[in-house]
């Protein structure tokens, strides 16, 4: 799959649609906030939420739980692996940039409003789960949407909306969060999503990357997520910014060292994915009890050791799985 440069206009070559989009985006964006302003305490309310619940029948529940996996991190482990190793490897190393960055500010927004999940009797919530943003809301929001700007496939459009908005309604129906979290979620998501596209663009039409070392990339990729793990609180930083460090590290080194191809038959395509996320959950999974991450309140050590787990991850991710993979002959070079 070969990808032009993200550049602007954004969306589509045709200025009305354009500007359409443009436009959708900032009216959901404005609305939501506007909402979430002139009627927050109706926008908590557990009367809706528990209201709701009525309309859970098997199908619906299944339904729903499939859409909210779509937003939980073993999915995207899976989804951005395969992307990487078996379809496009810079716009797998991108929406995986655009999750963790995007998942790391959702987070920063809930430990700062501290707000709780709703209380319905048979719902047990994570300790320290916050509400307010919706996370699955937004990281839809942003990673579904990167995807469709890369893409420009209308069909990948008509996707990424029923995305959005299901992924949104599931939290709702399943009690993980009140309306005014979806709303949240979308009024803090389309900005970053905007912001993000604007700023590769920028990026590329000026030749950013060019302009600075391999070795300065690789300290800058270390150096940006440890210095924001000890400056941010809560439990999930330390996570998302090692899985960053540790991709963004693997993913300069595997363009200078190893320059795999995605491209191959399909049972070496199969053969790459279940050896690939085999040893990704073994990595984020069973070294969880050697190299925990601790809780919001660990200290700064602690937290690192999950960082280091997490980076391991990453780094595997683009770097040495491409690399076993060009050796077990499962994927030419350039």
């Amino acid at each position: 799959m070969e990808l032009s440069p993200l550049t602007r206009p954004h969306f589509s070559p045709d200025r009305g649609r354009e500007r359409l989009w443009l436009t959708i985006c900032w009216l959901v964006t404005v609305v939501s906030a506007i909402i979430l302003i002139i009627a927050w305490p109706q926008t908590r309310s557990l009367a809706f939420i528990a209201h709701l619940q009525q309309f859970r029948s098997p199908a619906v529940e299944l339904l729903f739980r499939v859409f909210t996996f779509l937003g939980d991190d073993q999915f995207y482990m899976i989804f951005f692996g395969i992307l990487i190793w078996c379809v496009n490897k810079p716009l797998g190393f991108w929406a995986a940039f655009v999750l963790l960055t995007s998942g790391t500010y959702s987070g920063f927004i809930k430990d700062v409003t501290l707000l709780e999940r709703p209380p319905l009797e048979g719902i047990v919530h994570p300790p320290h789960s916050w509400a307010f943003p919706s996370g699955h809301t937004l990281t839809a929001v942003t990673v579904w949407g990167y995807l469709a700007v890369r893409l420009k496939k209308t069909g990948f459009w008509v996707w990424t909306v029923i995305a959005i908005v299901l992924i949104g309604v599931s939290r709702l129906i399943l009690g993980y969060h009140f309306l005014g979290d979806v709303l949240g979620g979308l009024a803090f998501g389309f900005p970053f999503l905007l912001f993000f596209i604007w700023l590769s663009a920028v990026a590329v039409e000026n030749g950013w990357e060019k302009k600075f070392s391999t070795s300065l990339l690789l300290a800058l990729s270390v150096a940006a997520p440890v210095l924001l793990t000890a400056l941010l609180p809560g439990a999930d930083p330390p996570k998302l910014l090692g899985y960053l460090a540790g991709a963004g590290a693997g993913y300069i080194l595997e363009k200078e060292k190893v320059r795999s191809v995605t491209t191959t038959s399909f049972p070496k395509q199969i053969a790459k994915a279940l050896l690939g996320l085999a040893v990704l959950f073994g990595i984020i999974l069973g070294l969880g009890s050697i190299l925990p991450s601790g809780g919001p309140d660990a200290s700064f050590a602690v937290k690192m050791v999950g960082f280091a787990r997490y980076a391991l991850g990453g780094i595997w991710v683009t770097f040495l799985a491409p690399m076993l993979f060009v050796s077990l002959k499962l994927t030419p070079k350039e």
